[in-house]
C-alpha cells in the first residue's frame, strides 16, 4: 500500500529525548546514544534523530575524534581538541539517522527508526558495530481502520465472488479521504490485488469526515460494473469489510506493447532490450509482436534469451497467442522477449539509439496508440552518469507525445564517481503538477530502496546502506537506477508542457541535479500521411530538417487551393494562396523544433489534414 500526502504543514504536538540511552565504551572512549523525536498528531506521523555524546578521557591538544562507516571507509564526522579540554566532550550529528515514520507503522505506541552501523574512532581506541536504530513513544497514535474487498469478474452474476467468478489481479484501488485536519485536507492510499483478486488498505480514522474507493476508470470501458456494485464506494466510518468491484467481461480488450531496458546504452556495450506485448481483456489476443531495430545496433540471436522466430532485414519478428487477463489477472499475462544487443563503432557518447515495438490492433482494441510505440535510449558513458529519462520521449525538442497518453516512465540514473564507497543515496523526484501523484507505481530500483512523499508531489527514494562502491574501485557496480510511472492529469488540453528532473543526494555532499525532460501534448493525427473523403496528401520527410515536400493525390482538385501550417495553440506559422499544382514545398526557415498541423483547402472544402513534426 502506498500513501500520498495532499496538503502538509509541521505542526508538532509534542517534543521529548529518550532517557535510556545506549551506551558504547572501549578505552578512554565512551559513546552515549541520544535519540530524540516529536509526533504530531495533525499530520499523524513522527520525526526522530540521532546525537552522539562521545567523551574522550586522558585527552590533550591535538587529539581527534572521527566516526566512519562500519566499514572504515569513509568519514561521516571528524573533529579536533583544539583546547586541551580534559575530559573532552563531543556532540555529533549521526548522520542519514534522521527518520520518518507515520503512525499507520506504530506499533504498541512505539516508532521505529533505523540508522547507519558506525565506528567511533580516536587514537589507538576504536568502539565497532555501533547500532543506531532507536525507538521513539508514541503515546496517541492517529488511529487507522482497514479497507477490504476483491476484485473479480462476476460470470455466475449472483453479486458474490464463488464458484466460476475469476480474480482480477495487480488491479490498483484507491482509496481518498477528505479530513479535517488543520495540516491536511486530504490523503489517498491505494493497493492492488493479490492473486486471489483480495485488497487490505488501512485509512485514516482520525480526522476523517468520508473517503471513496475506486479502481481507476480505464477498467470500466474492459470491465465495466455489474448492477451488484457501484463504480466509485462512498463511506463516512471505519472499517469497511465487503467493498467488492464486481465486474463483466466485454469484448473489449487493451493490447499494449512497449519495451524493457537498462535506460541508457554505452558505446561498445552489450546491453539487453526485452520487448513485450499484453492484453487486459477477456478476449483472447494472438498475433505478432515486432521489433524494428536501429540501425546503428547489431543483434546476437545466440546470445538472446527469446530469439525472435523470423528476422525480416532490421525487424525482428515473434508470435504469440491468447492472451487475455482472466488467466494470470490483470496486466500480467504478457509475452515477453529478450534481445541482446551492441551498439556499433558510430555510437557515441551524448547520440541515442532509437526502436519501434508494435503489434496487431485486434478488433474492440479501447486504446490502438499503445499497440506501436517508438522510443529512444541515450547514449552515455562514465563522465555523464547522473541523468534523468522519460518514456515516451516524443519527437523534437519539445518532446512532442500523442494528447491521448494518459501515462510517463521515468528513470533516474545515478553513479558514484567519488572516491569511497556511497552508504547512502537519496534521489528527490518533484513532479509536474499535471501529473497524478496518486498514480505514482514503482517500476524497479537497482537496490533496495524505500519511497516517502515529502510533500505534495514530491517524492524521495532512500537508498539506506547501498555502499555503492566507486567508479575506479568498481566501474561495472558503481550503477544505480530507480524507474517509476505515473499518470496524467485528465483533460489536458494540448499544448500542455509536463517537465521533470530529479536530485541525487550522495551521502552529505550537495545534490546532483540531472538534466529536464520535457513532454508536449499534440494532435494525435498521423505523421505520414492522412487520408480524407476528398483526397489524400502525401509529405516527405517527415520528420523535416530542411524543406518538405508535399503531393496532392486526388482527381478532384479545383484550378487553385491554399495551404496552412500552425503551431499546436493553432496560430498559424506560414500559408500558400494559390497553389496550382499538385506538388508544392515548404521552406524550414523561420520555424523552431515542435510539432505542426497543416491544412489543404480547395473551394470545394478541405482536401486533407495532418501533422508535421520539424526537428
Amino acid at each position: 500500500m502506498k500513501k500520498i500526502y495532499l496538503v502538509l504543514t509541521a505542526i508538532a504536538a509534542f517534543t521529548f529525548t529518550k532517557s535510556n540511552a545506549q551506551f558504547y565504551s572501549q578505552g578512554d572512549v565512551t559513546v552515549v546514544l541520544q535519540p530524540s523525536g516529536s509526533h504530531d498528531s495533525t499530520t499523524c506521523s513522527s520525526q526522530g534523530q540521532m546525537m552522539y555524546m562521545i567523551t574522550i578521557n586522558n585527552s590533550f591538544v591535538g587529539d581527534s575524534v572521527k566516526v566512519k562507516d562500519m566499514f572504515g571507509g569513509f568519514i561521516v564526522y571528524e573533529e579536533a581538541n583544539t583546547t586541551g579540554q580534559n575530559p573532552w566532550n563531543v556532540y555529533a550529528p549521526v548522520f542519514n539517522a534522521f527518520g520518518y515514520v507515520s503512525d499507520d507503522q506504530v506499533f504498541g505506541n512505539v516508532a521505529t527508526f533505523g540508522g547507519p552501523i558506525n565506528k567511533v574512532i580516536s587514537g589507538p581506541d576504536t568502539i565497532f558495530n555501533i547500532n543506531n536504530g532507536y525507538q521513539i513513544p508514541v503515546p496517541n497514535p492517529c488511529q487507522y481502520g482497514s479497507v477490504s474487498g476483491n476484485v473479480y469478474v462476476d460470470y455466475n452474476n449472483d453479486c458474490s465472488f464463488n464458484g466460476s467468478d475469476v480474480a482480477l489481479t495487480s488491479v490498483a484501488v484507491a482509496t481518498t479521504e477528505n479530513l479535517n485536519s488543520p495540516s491536511m485536507s486530504g490523503i489517498s492510499y491505494y493497493g492492488y490485488s493479490n492473486g486471489s483478486g483480495n485488497y487490505t488498505m488501512n485509512a485514516l480514522q482520525t480526522w476523517m469526515t468520508n473517503y471513496t474507493v475506486s479502481i481507476p476508470s480505464f477498467y470500466q470501458f474492459i470491465f465495466p460494473s455489474t448492477s451488484c456494485s457501484p463504480v466509485v464506494y462512498n463511506y463516512t466510518t471505519l472499517p469497511q469489510a465487503n467493498v467488492d468491484f464486481s465486474l463483466q467481461c466485454t469484448s473489449l480488450m487493451d493490447v499494449q506493447c512497449g519495451a524493457g531496458s537498462q535506460g541508457v546504452v554505452r558505446p561498445n556495450q552489450p546491453f539487453t532490450l526485452s520487448p513485450y506485448v499484453n492484453n487486459t481483456g477477456c478476449n483472447m489476443a494472438s498475433g505478432l509482436l515486432k521489433l524494428v531495430l536501429d540501425p546503428n545496433v547489431v543483434y546476437n540471436s545466440a546470445l538472446s534469451s527469446n530469439p525472435a522466430s523470423v528476422v525480416v532485414g532490421d525487424t525482428l519478428i515473434w508470435s504469440y497467442y491468447n492472451l487475455t487477463s482472466l488467466s494470470n489477472g490483470a496486466y500480467w499475462n504478457s509475452f515477453f522477449a529478450g534481445v541482446h544487443l551492441t551498439p556499433n563503432t558510430l555510437v557515441t557518447s551524448g547520440s541515442t539509439v532509437c526502436f519501434r515495438v508494435l503489434t496487431n490492433v485486434p478488433t474492440g482494441d479501447v486504446d490502438a496508440t499503445n499497440n506501436d510505440i517508438s522510443f529512444c535510449l541515450p547514449v552515455v558513458n562514465s563522465y555523464d552518469p547522473n541523468l534523468k529519462e522519460v518514456s515516451p520521449k516524443g519527437t523534437g525538442i519539445a518532446g512532442n507525445i500523442p494528447a491521448t497518453t494518459d501515462e510517463l516512465t521515468y528513470t533516474i540514473h545515478f553513479q558514484n564517481t567519488g572516491t569511497a564507497p556511497a552508504i547512502t543515496i537519496s534521489v528527490i523526484d518533484t513532479l509536474d503538477t499535471d501529473i497524478s501523484s496518486a498514480s505514482l507505481k514503482i517500476l524497479g530500483t537497482s537496490h533496495l530502496a524505500t519511497p516517502q512523499w515529502l510533500a505534495p508531489g514530491v517524492v524521495k527514494f532512500v537508498f539506506n546502506n547501498i555502499y555503492l562502491p566507486d567508479s575506479t574501485s568498481n566501474e561495472p557496480l558503481s550503477h544505480g537506477f530507480v524507474r517509476f510511472s505515473v499518470k496524467l492529469n485528465s483533460g489536458l488540453p494540448i499544448g500542455t508542457v509536463i517537465q521533470n528532473r530529479a536530485s541525487i543526494y550522495f551521502d552529505s555532499n550537495p545534490a546532483i541535479v540531472t538534466n529536464r525532460v520535457t513532454n508536449t501534448l499534440s494532435s494525435g493525427l498521423g505523421i505520414n500521411e492522412l487520408t480524407s473523403s476528398n483526397g489524400m496528401i502525401s509529405v516527405y520527410p517527415n520528420p523535416m530538417s530542411e524543406d518538405a515536400r508535399f503531393v496532392i493525390q486526388s482527381d478532384n482538385l479545383s484550378d487553385t487551393y491554399s495551404f496552412e501550417l500552425t503551431d499546436v495553440l493553432g496560430k498559424e506559422v506560414k500559408s500558400i494562396k494559390a497553389i496550382n499544382t499538385k506538388e508544392f514545398t515548404i521552406s524550414r526557415s523561420g520555424l523552431i523544433s515542435g510539432v505542426y498541423f497543416y491544412k489543404v483547402l480547395s473551394t470545394n472544402g478541405i482536401i486533407g489534414v495532418g501533422k508535421l513534426v520539424i526537428e
